[in-house]
């Protein structure tokens, strides 16, 4: 099903789509399907427990990140860690976790942001209410379980 919708988009973005193609629809349609798919393939590689993935969420919140800042993820966690002492609330190695955030690439922090605003989006429009239930979900943390309870019974 496509939906039409009307958006307003920067003049710079908008070069780059032409660039990409004549049909605007169709080409951002195609790249943002590209990207989704990056986004699920660069959490998928990322070894993240639920408890990691909540403290990165609220450390998040308020936080408006964008490409350009993506490789600060580790910092804006840390200062969180720092400032609201989030490694306890959420029992999580908070130095273990700064380093596992600087060791990712930019699609990968890229994908956490995406996850964490995914989380939040949905809280604020009433589809999300449970942080320990609903981030996995954002984080493709289910799905991850479901492949290794597969490959589990598969095993035996």
């Amino acid at each position: 099903m496509v939906e039409k919708i009307s958006l307003s988009i920067r003049k710079e973005i908008l070069d780059l789509i032409d660039e990409r193609g004549e049909a605007r629809s169709s080409t951002i349609n195609r790249d943002l399907e590209r990207l989704y798919t990056l986004y699920r393939r660069a959490l998928n590689v990322i070894e993240f427990g639920v408890n990691e993935a909540c403290l990165i969420t609220e450390a998040l919140e308020t936080k408006n990140m964008t490409a350009e800042t993506a490789h600060l993820l580790w910092a804006y966690v840390e200062d969180a860690l720092r400032h609201k002492h989030l490694s306890k609330v959420w029992n999580v190695d908070g130095s273990e976790l700064v380093e596992k955030l600087r060791s990712l690439n930019e699609i990968q922090a890229m994908a956490v942001i995406d996850a964490v605003e995914r989380f939040w989006t949905g809280f604020e429009k009433g589809k999300y209410r449970d942080m320990e239930k609903d981030v996995p979900k954002c984080f493709g943390l289910e799905e991850k379980s479901e492949k290794e309870k597969g490959n589990s019974e598969r095993r035996y």
